[in-house]
């Protein structure tokens, strides 16, 4: 299993520099007045109002937002379904994860804690570190000696991926189900999330795919990561695989970087420039372009030249089918997030005799590349 550590400033709900998100057919757009909210799928803003904090993004209807001293969900609505001033993060699977004075729980979506992880059956002088969301039905659980103190000093920036270990021999990891109940025993070294029914997990310091029934399926390397539709990276001095659930490699090909399967296709770099592979591993789209996004409902934005804004901003770039046809051509000075529910958001920056002037228009299209919304935003 790949255990490195992700050194990224974290940043949950932040400015347009995060990924492009939507879903819930609502569009997360800011206005040039401060003002942010939503838009639906004919443009129609929504709630548009002068938030501290508001997600980009709706998990199980719902979306975080903070105004004043009033902080909890909205609906997609924008009414509020309810408040707290101790809920942060998103919901996953109609649940989210609560910490509060008396102990760990999962709450519903009207604010109710639902799952009690003081109830949980625990191995002996354990008790719970950390929980994590639902996925594929099963939350991960971290567990711990009991009494140790594996807290920072609440000033931390830095986000360590889920399945590094800190404390080798004190912390442990296993799954509940919904009904907060242990379905795979916290014995684990290390584990991941559930993603496609799999997860990748460290036993005696072997790496495994574990199933959702707790099987051991596969003994692989131990530089396996980013396991999605059916296959996983695995990492080499030499280069990057695919490699399915029986730890196959599949294709020919070993690449300078991979990214995880989406919509069918892997976005792969050769010779610094990226393509994309099938789940054959058969190189359908050449290394040609610079990669902007995965493939989503059938589309990747892609770019011929990137620079930064500081170096004049010259990004080119359109959206490709998965036989590597332009279907919103080429353009300059935009940036392009993936489509999602039918749309995608792009930035186009604005220059004035040849000079970056610090506004940007922010924009949503549709598949035939119209905008339905667009918004003129100082950066």
């Amino acid at each position: 299993m790949k255990m490195k550590i992700i050194l990224n400033i974290l940043i949950l709900f932040g400015t347009f520099n995060c990924a492009f998100s939507q879903n819930d057919n609502r569009w997360f757009v800011e206005k040039r007045n401060g003002q942010i909210g939503y838009i639906d799928s004919k443009g129609k803003e929504i709630f548009l109002d002068n938030f501290d904090i508001l997600d980009r993004e709706f998990h199980s209807g719902l979306v975080f937002f903070k105004k004043g001293k009033k902080i909890g969900f909205l609906d997609i609505n924008g009414n509020i379904a309810f408040r707290s001033d101790k809920v942060w993060g998103h919901f996953s699977e109609g649940l989210l994860t609560y910490k509060d004075e008396t102990g760990f729980y999962y709450l519903n979506t009207t604010g109710e804690k639902t799952i009690d992880l003081q109830r949980l059956k625990m191995p002996e002088r354990k008790e719970v570190s950390e929980i994590f969301n639902f996925q594929n039905g099963l939350a991960m659980i971290r567990i711990k000696d009991a009494g140790f103190d594996d807290s920072d000093d609440g000033n931390s920036c830095i986000v360590f991926a889920e399945n590094v270990n800190l404390y080798p021999g004190n912390w442990f990891y296993g799954f509940i189900d919904k009904s907060g109940n242990w379905a795979i025993e916290p014995k684990l070294e290390s584990a991941t999330t559930f993603n496609d029914s799999v997860s990748i997990v460290e036993q005696n310091k072997d790496t495994y795919f574990l199933t959702k029934n707790g099987e051991f399926i596969t003994k692989l390397d131990k530089n396996v990561g980013d396991f999605s539709e059916g296959y996983a990276i695995e990492y080499t001095d030499e280069g990057y695989y695919l490699i399915n659930k029986k730890g196959k490699r599949i294709g020919n090909h070993r690449f300078q970087k991979a990214n995880p399967f989406s919509d069918g296709m892997a976005a792969v770099q050769i010779d610094d420039k990226w393509g994309f592979i099938d789940t054959t591993g058969t190189i359908i789209i050449e290394p040609r372009y610079y990669i902007r996004s995965d493939f989503n409902e059938g589309l990747a934005a892609v770019s011929i030249k990137v620079d930064t804004i500081s170096n004049g901003g010259s990004f080119v770039e359109a959206f490709i089918n998965k036989m590597g046809q332009e279907v919103i051509p080429f353009k300059r000075n935009v940036d392009y997030g993936e489509f999602k529910n039918g749309f995608a958001k792009g930035r186009r920056f604005i220059y004035s005799n040849g000079r970056y002037r610090g506004y940007y228009e922010l924009f949503y299209i549709n598949r035939q590349g119209k905008k339905i919304w667009s918004e003129k935003v100082k950066q």
